[in-house]
């Protein structure tokens, strides 16, 4: 590796000072909500609630949001529902366009400007917050048009279920 010899000193990269890793650090990309994405197990949980709830087909989900896609061109077959979590910069304009559509969806949203949704569609309240993969912990509720016309309502049991997931019963620095 790279090293440098200061007065006989030699100092290599791994002995950077604090003030060098401040510089560095402000030129690396910083994480937003819209790249928290969701641990296997959280989607699965909430994935089995939703089926159960509204007696539906786990095979008749699809996840349109991905790195790179485009939930505006994607296909919808007929008798799907989007179980998914998109980007929360773009949340509201999401439901307006499944509202718009008429595709049902159940979507992860953001905790505390859900009701922005309700326009288009029920806001779901959970109340909690879920550790992502990147270990981002963020608020979350739910938005869905699954409901019919409640504005708001809460899902006590969903919260439960995932609050139970092991991702988000991790000791923080193990």
């Amino acid at each position: 590796g790279w090293s440098l010899m200061l007065d006989n000193v030699q100092m290599t990269l791994a002995d950077e000072s604090e003030e060098y890793a401040a510089f560095v650090e402000k030129f690396k990309p910083k994480k937003t909500t819209d790249d928290c994405y969701t641990p296997p197990e959280i989607y699965d949980v909430v994935a089995d609630w939703v089926a159960d709830r509204y007696g539906l087909d786990r095979a008749d989900f699809v996840r349109p949001f991905w790195p790179g896609g485009d939930y505006e061109r994607e296909e919808y077959p007929g008798g799907c529902v989007v179980v998914d979590n998109p980007p929360f910069s773009i949340f509201t304009k999401c439901c307006a366009f499944y509202a718009r559509h008429h595709i049902p969806f159940f979507l992860f949203g953001p905790g505390l400007t859900i009701t922005s949704c309700c326009k288009y569609c029920t806001a779901v309240i959970v109340a909690d917050q879920i550790t992502f993969a990147n270990g981002a912990k963020v608020k979350c509720n739910f938005a869905s048009n699954l409901y019919g016309a409640k504005i708001i309502t809460t899902a006590p049991l969903l919260n439960e279920y995932i609050t139970a997931c092991e991702s988000q019963n991790q000791k923080a620095n193990l």
